[in-house]
């Protein structure tokens, strides 16, 4: 089930990391802090900006377990920026994929990339005003995100996306879009192995979902 995620539960998140800024454990913060500025790409982390000009490093996993606090931070940058800024906890696998596909570009290109997140997380009353979304959309669900790689077009995501693998992904015009629901592949708003139609949500406008057990339609 998805957790709404509020303002308050991220400042008070923050809060509690800045708490830590003495001794030992400040310093190791600190090394913390500057060994993602000097390596911000790699499979257990994430280089990402969103359109409104914010961006974020960060480790999502230490020693290949998830790191809560990271994604917390994740979750959020990944909020609706259209809708009150409203967010949900988002699938960690998703970050996964896109360290993976961060990382093969950045590779190939040979230097870091950073991922240009154009949407993540869609509230039904934003995904209810966006042409040729799906009305059972991943983006409700915090599974997909639609992004970008400057310099690059929306077929070298993709690419990575399907070297990487277990990734949906959708072939646009100006962006790629992944999701970790199961692997398929379309272009534009035509899947080209689309599931079965579902009905609209039943939840109220701007209200948190929660993930279905088995997504109905992608997009």
């Amino acid at each position: 089930m998805q957790t709404s995620l509020r303002r308050r539960d991220v400042l008070t998140a923050l809060g509690a990391g800045l708490l830590t800024g003495a001794g030992a454990t400040g310093r190791a913060y600190a090394n913390a802090v500057e060994e993602l500025r000097q390596h911000p790409v790699g499979q257990d982390r994430l280089w990402l900006r969103r359109s409104n000009g914010a961006e974020i490093v960060a480790r999502h996993r230490n020693d290949g377990a998830y790191d809560d606090n990271a994604l917390l931070h994740l979750a959020w940058f990944m909020r609706d920026l259209r809708d009150q800024d409203r967010a949900v906890w988002i699938e960690p696998r998703l970050f996964d994929l896109l360290a993976g596909v961060q990382s093969a570009m950045s590779m190939i290109h040979g230097s870091p990339l950073p991922i240009v997140v154009t949407s993540g997380y869609r509230t039904p009353a934003h995904n209810a005003r966006t042409e040729g979304a799906a009305r059972s959309s991943m983006h409700l669900y915090g599974y997909a995100a639609d992004m970008c790689v400057p310099g690059y077009g929306p077929r070298a995501p993709a690419l990575a996306a399907q070297l990487v693998g277990g990734a949906g992904i959708g072939l646009y015009d100006t962006f790629t879009h992944l999701d970790v629901w199961r692997p398929r592949f379309w272009i534009g708003t035509t899947p080209r192995r689309p599931g079965t139609a579902a009905p609209k949500p039943a939840t109220p406008a701007g209200a948190p979902v929660a993930g279905p057990a088995t997504p109905a339609q992608p997009s």
